[in-house]
């Protein structure tokens, strides 16, 4: 299980805390301006054209410096108004109108109003003669039409209800807001325009190198309070751990727990914020149910059964992690106790793989691609050990890196591989990853990105109809009926709950703040989200 960062239309662990732990010696203190920061990521990004850059959590991290959402989640999960002052939805949800804030522009000049924000949706959902939106064309295919009401207004009109769109204008930090000089530019993919609280200085798309510098005509006022940020990948977590040891980085961006355990060595050298228990992803191995030996559901048990998942934590996070119920963590609309998750036992996994090689020539292997990084390569060599003695073959090709896997598992290329995914904290970004892809859905689109390609009539059923859904105890039943029976009748391989972490120096501060803006711009008394799946505010960071 190589801990692959999931593709974002919008991998791996820390222990399991409630919130930030080894807090910053300078709490209390006021923020000071100034300075400029090091940040390493743990993957390199090469398209920033936002409506069609397969964008993994280390990119979502340079969009957000660059880039501001039309909503964002609070610290409760709701969503509120970000650029947007106001988001609402017509009785039936048939159509959202978005309210913008005020005298807001992008790094180029250029205002954030109606005309820009149509062009960006209309990108978002395959809509432009001038960007391409391969994936997020599924995303939005509910969507019909947006229309400019008023200069500042934004309706968007649906093709069936759409409950909980909003969710949709964040996509984990993914669904920037960019200016049309960028969506038009033929360097769409380099040439940055946000709004954001830092602007592009330079971007290298070979090393993946990006340093941005203060934007100082952001519209929050006195934000951000760093000069700039360079962001460096590194795509080995060990080589994270040294680095950040050695100074070379005054933040490090990590999710695993053998990599958690050599910085709460660092005592106070190293704060460590993590995220709180509840909407972490799932970490697990992604099988394609339409290549064998995946396409039987015998084959997937006798695999789900032939793992020990507590010794596979052990090796990657040193026991530390939460193992995993089913698709949803505990605070998610559709979370149960188990969904059903195949228990370890390897005697009873021995008799079905005898059954599946007595009916396929004595045959039974696939392939499981891993990363390059040190954790990827021990995790695709313990799996083939522990179901060698099941008497299953695991095929190890040649390592690659994450984008490599990515565009695979689009081309349905491979049998199986790690991946981390799933952090929405509603129901319905499931529909993203699981909408069948063999009929297209509802709305007459296809799933690029459902890589486990399965088409189950009761679980697109479910999907339909929990996005339809006002009621929300008639919509959390349909999500628990998702969740039971994609973990019992498709066995994904479910490993653990994956809570991110951020660990900066002790001079760093300011990894979960400011509070974000009330309807006037001002910063109100919605505090920010925790860490979500990797994902924190960049602009109150600070340096003192």
């Amino acid at each position: 299980m190589a801990l692959i960062a999931a593709v974002s239309l919008s991998l791996a662990l820390g222990a399991t805390a409630s919130g930030a732990s080894a807090p910053s010696k300078a709490s209390g203190q006021k923020p000071k301006s100034g300075g400029t920061i090091t940040y390493g990521l743990e993957a390199p990004t090469t398209n920033f054209c936002l409506p069609n850059a397969q964008l993994a959590i280390s990119g979502i991290m340079v969009t957000t410096a660059v880039y501001d959402t039309l909503t964002v989640p609070d610290k409760d999960g709701k969503y509120v108004p970000y650029l947007a002052q106001s988001v609402d939805h017509s009785p039936d949800y048939m159509s959202w109108t978005i309210k913008l804030r005020p005298n807001i522009s992008f790094q180029d000049g250029e205002p954030l109003n109606a005309d820009a924000v149509k062009l960006n949706l209309d990108a978002y959902s395959g809509k432009s003669s001038v960007v391409s939106a391969p994936l997020f064309g599924f995303v939005f295919s509910n969507v019909d039409s947006t229309q400019v009401i008023d200069p500042m207004t934004v309706q968007v009109n649906m093709k069936s209800p759409w409950v909980e769109f909003d969710q949709y204008l964040w996509a984990t930090g993914r669904l920037g807001m960019a200016a049309p000089a960028q969506l038009n530019s033929p360097n769409c993919q380099t040439n940055m325009i946000g709004t954001g609280p830092f602007k592009l200085q330079n971007f290298d798309p070979v090393t993946g190198n990006v340093d941005v510098v203060k934007n100082t005509n952001y519209w929050r006022s006195g934000l951000p309070y760093l000069d700039g940020i360079k962001f460096v990948p590194v795509v080995d977590g060990s080589q994270r751990v040294t680095q950040f040891k050695g100074g070379a980085l005054d933040v490090a961006h990590d999710s695993v727990g053998r990599d958690l355990t050599q910085y709460q060595k660092l005592g106070s050298e190293a704060n460590i914020t993590q995220q709180p228990n509840g909407r972490m992803e799932v970490t697990h191995t992604l099988i394609n149910i339409t290549r064998p030996p995946f396409d039987d559901p015998n084959a997937r048990k006798a695999v789900a059964e032939g793992v020990d998942r507590n010794a596979f934590n052990q090796l990657v996070n040193d026991g530390k992690a939460r193992l995993a119920n089913g698709v949803f963590d505990s605070k998610v609309e559709g979370y149960l106790p188990n969904a059903g998750v195949p228990k370890y036992n390897p005697n009873d996994a021995k008799k079905l793989v005898k059954q599946y090689k007595d009916a396929h020539g004595g045959q039974f292997q696939f392939s499981y691609q891993s990363t390059t990084d040190q954790l990827g390569i021990d995790s695709a060599r313990f799996l083939k050990s522990q179901l060698q003695k099941v008497g299953i073959t695991v095929n190890l090709p040649q390592p690659v890196d994450q984008p490599t896997i990515i565009s695979q598992a689009i081309g349905g290329q491979v049998d199986s591989f790690g991946w981390r995914n799933y952090p929405g904290l509603v129901g319905d970004s499931m529909y993203v990853w699981f909408y069948g892809t063999t009929q297209p859905n509802s709305q007459g689109a296809a799933n690029p990105v459902n890589f486990n390609h399965i088409n189950d009539p009761q679980l697109n059923q479910d999907l339909d109809q929990g996005r339809a859904q006002a009621d929300p105890a008639q919509r959390k039943t349909l999500y628990e009926d998702y969740n039971k029976r994609l973990t019992s009748q498709f066995s994904p391989f479910w490993g653990w709950y994956t809570p991110w972490f951020i660990v900066t120096k002790s001079n760093v501060h300011g990894v979960l703040g400011p509070n974000l803006p009330d309807a006037s711009g001002n910063t109100g008394s919605d505090k920010p989200s925790d860490v979500l799946a990797g994902y924190h505010q960049l602009l109150g960071l600070w340096k003192g």
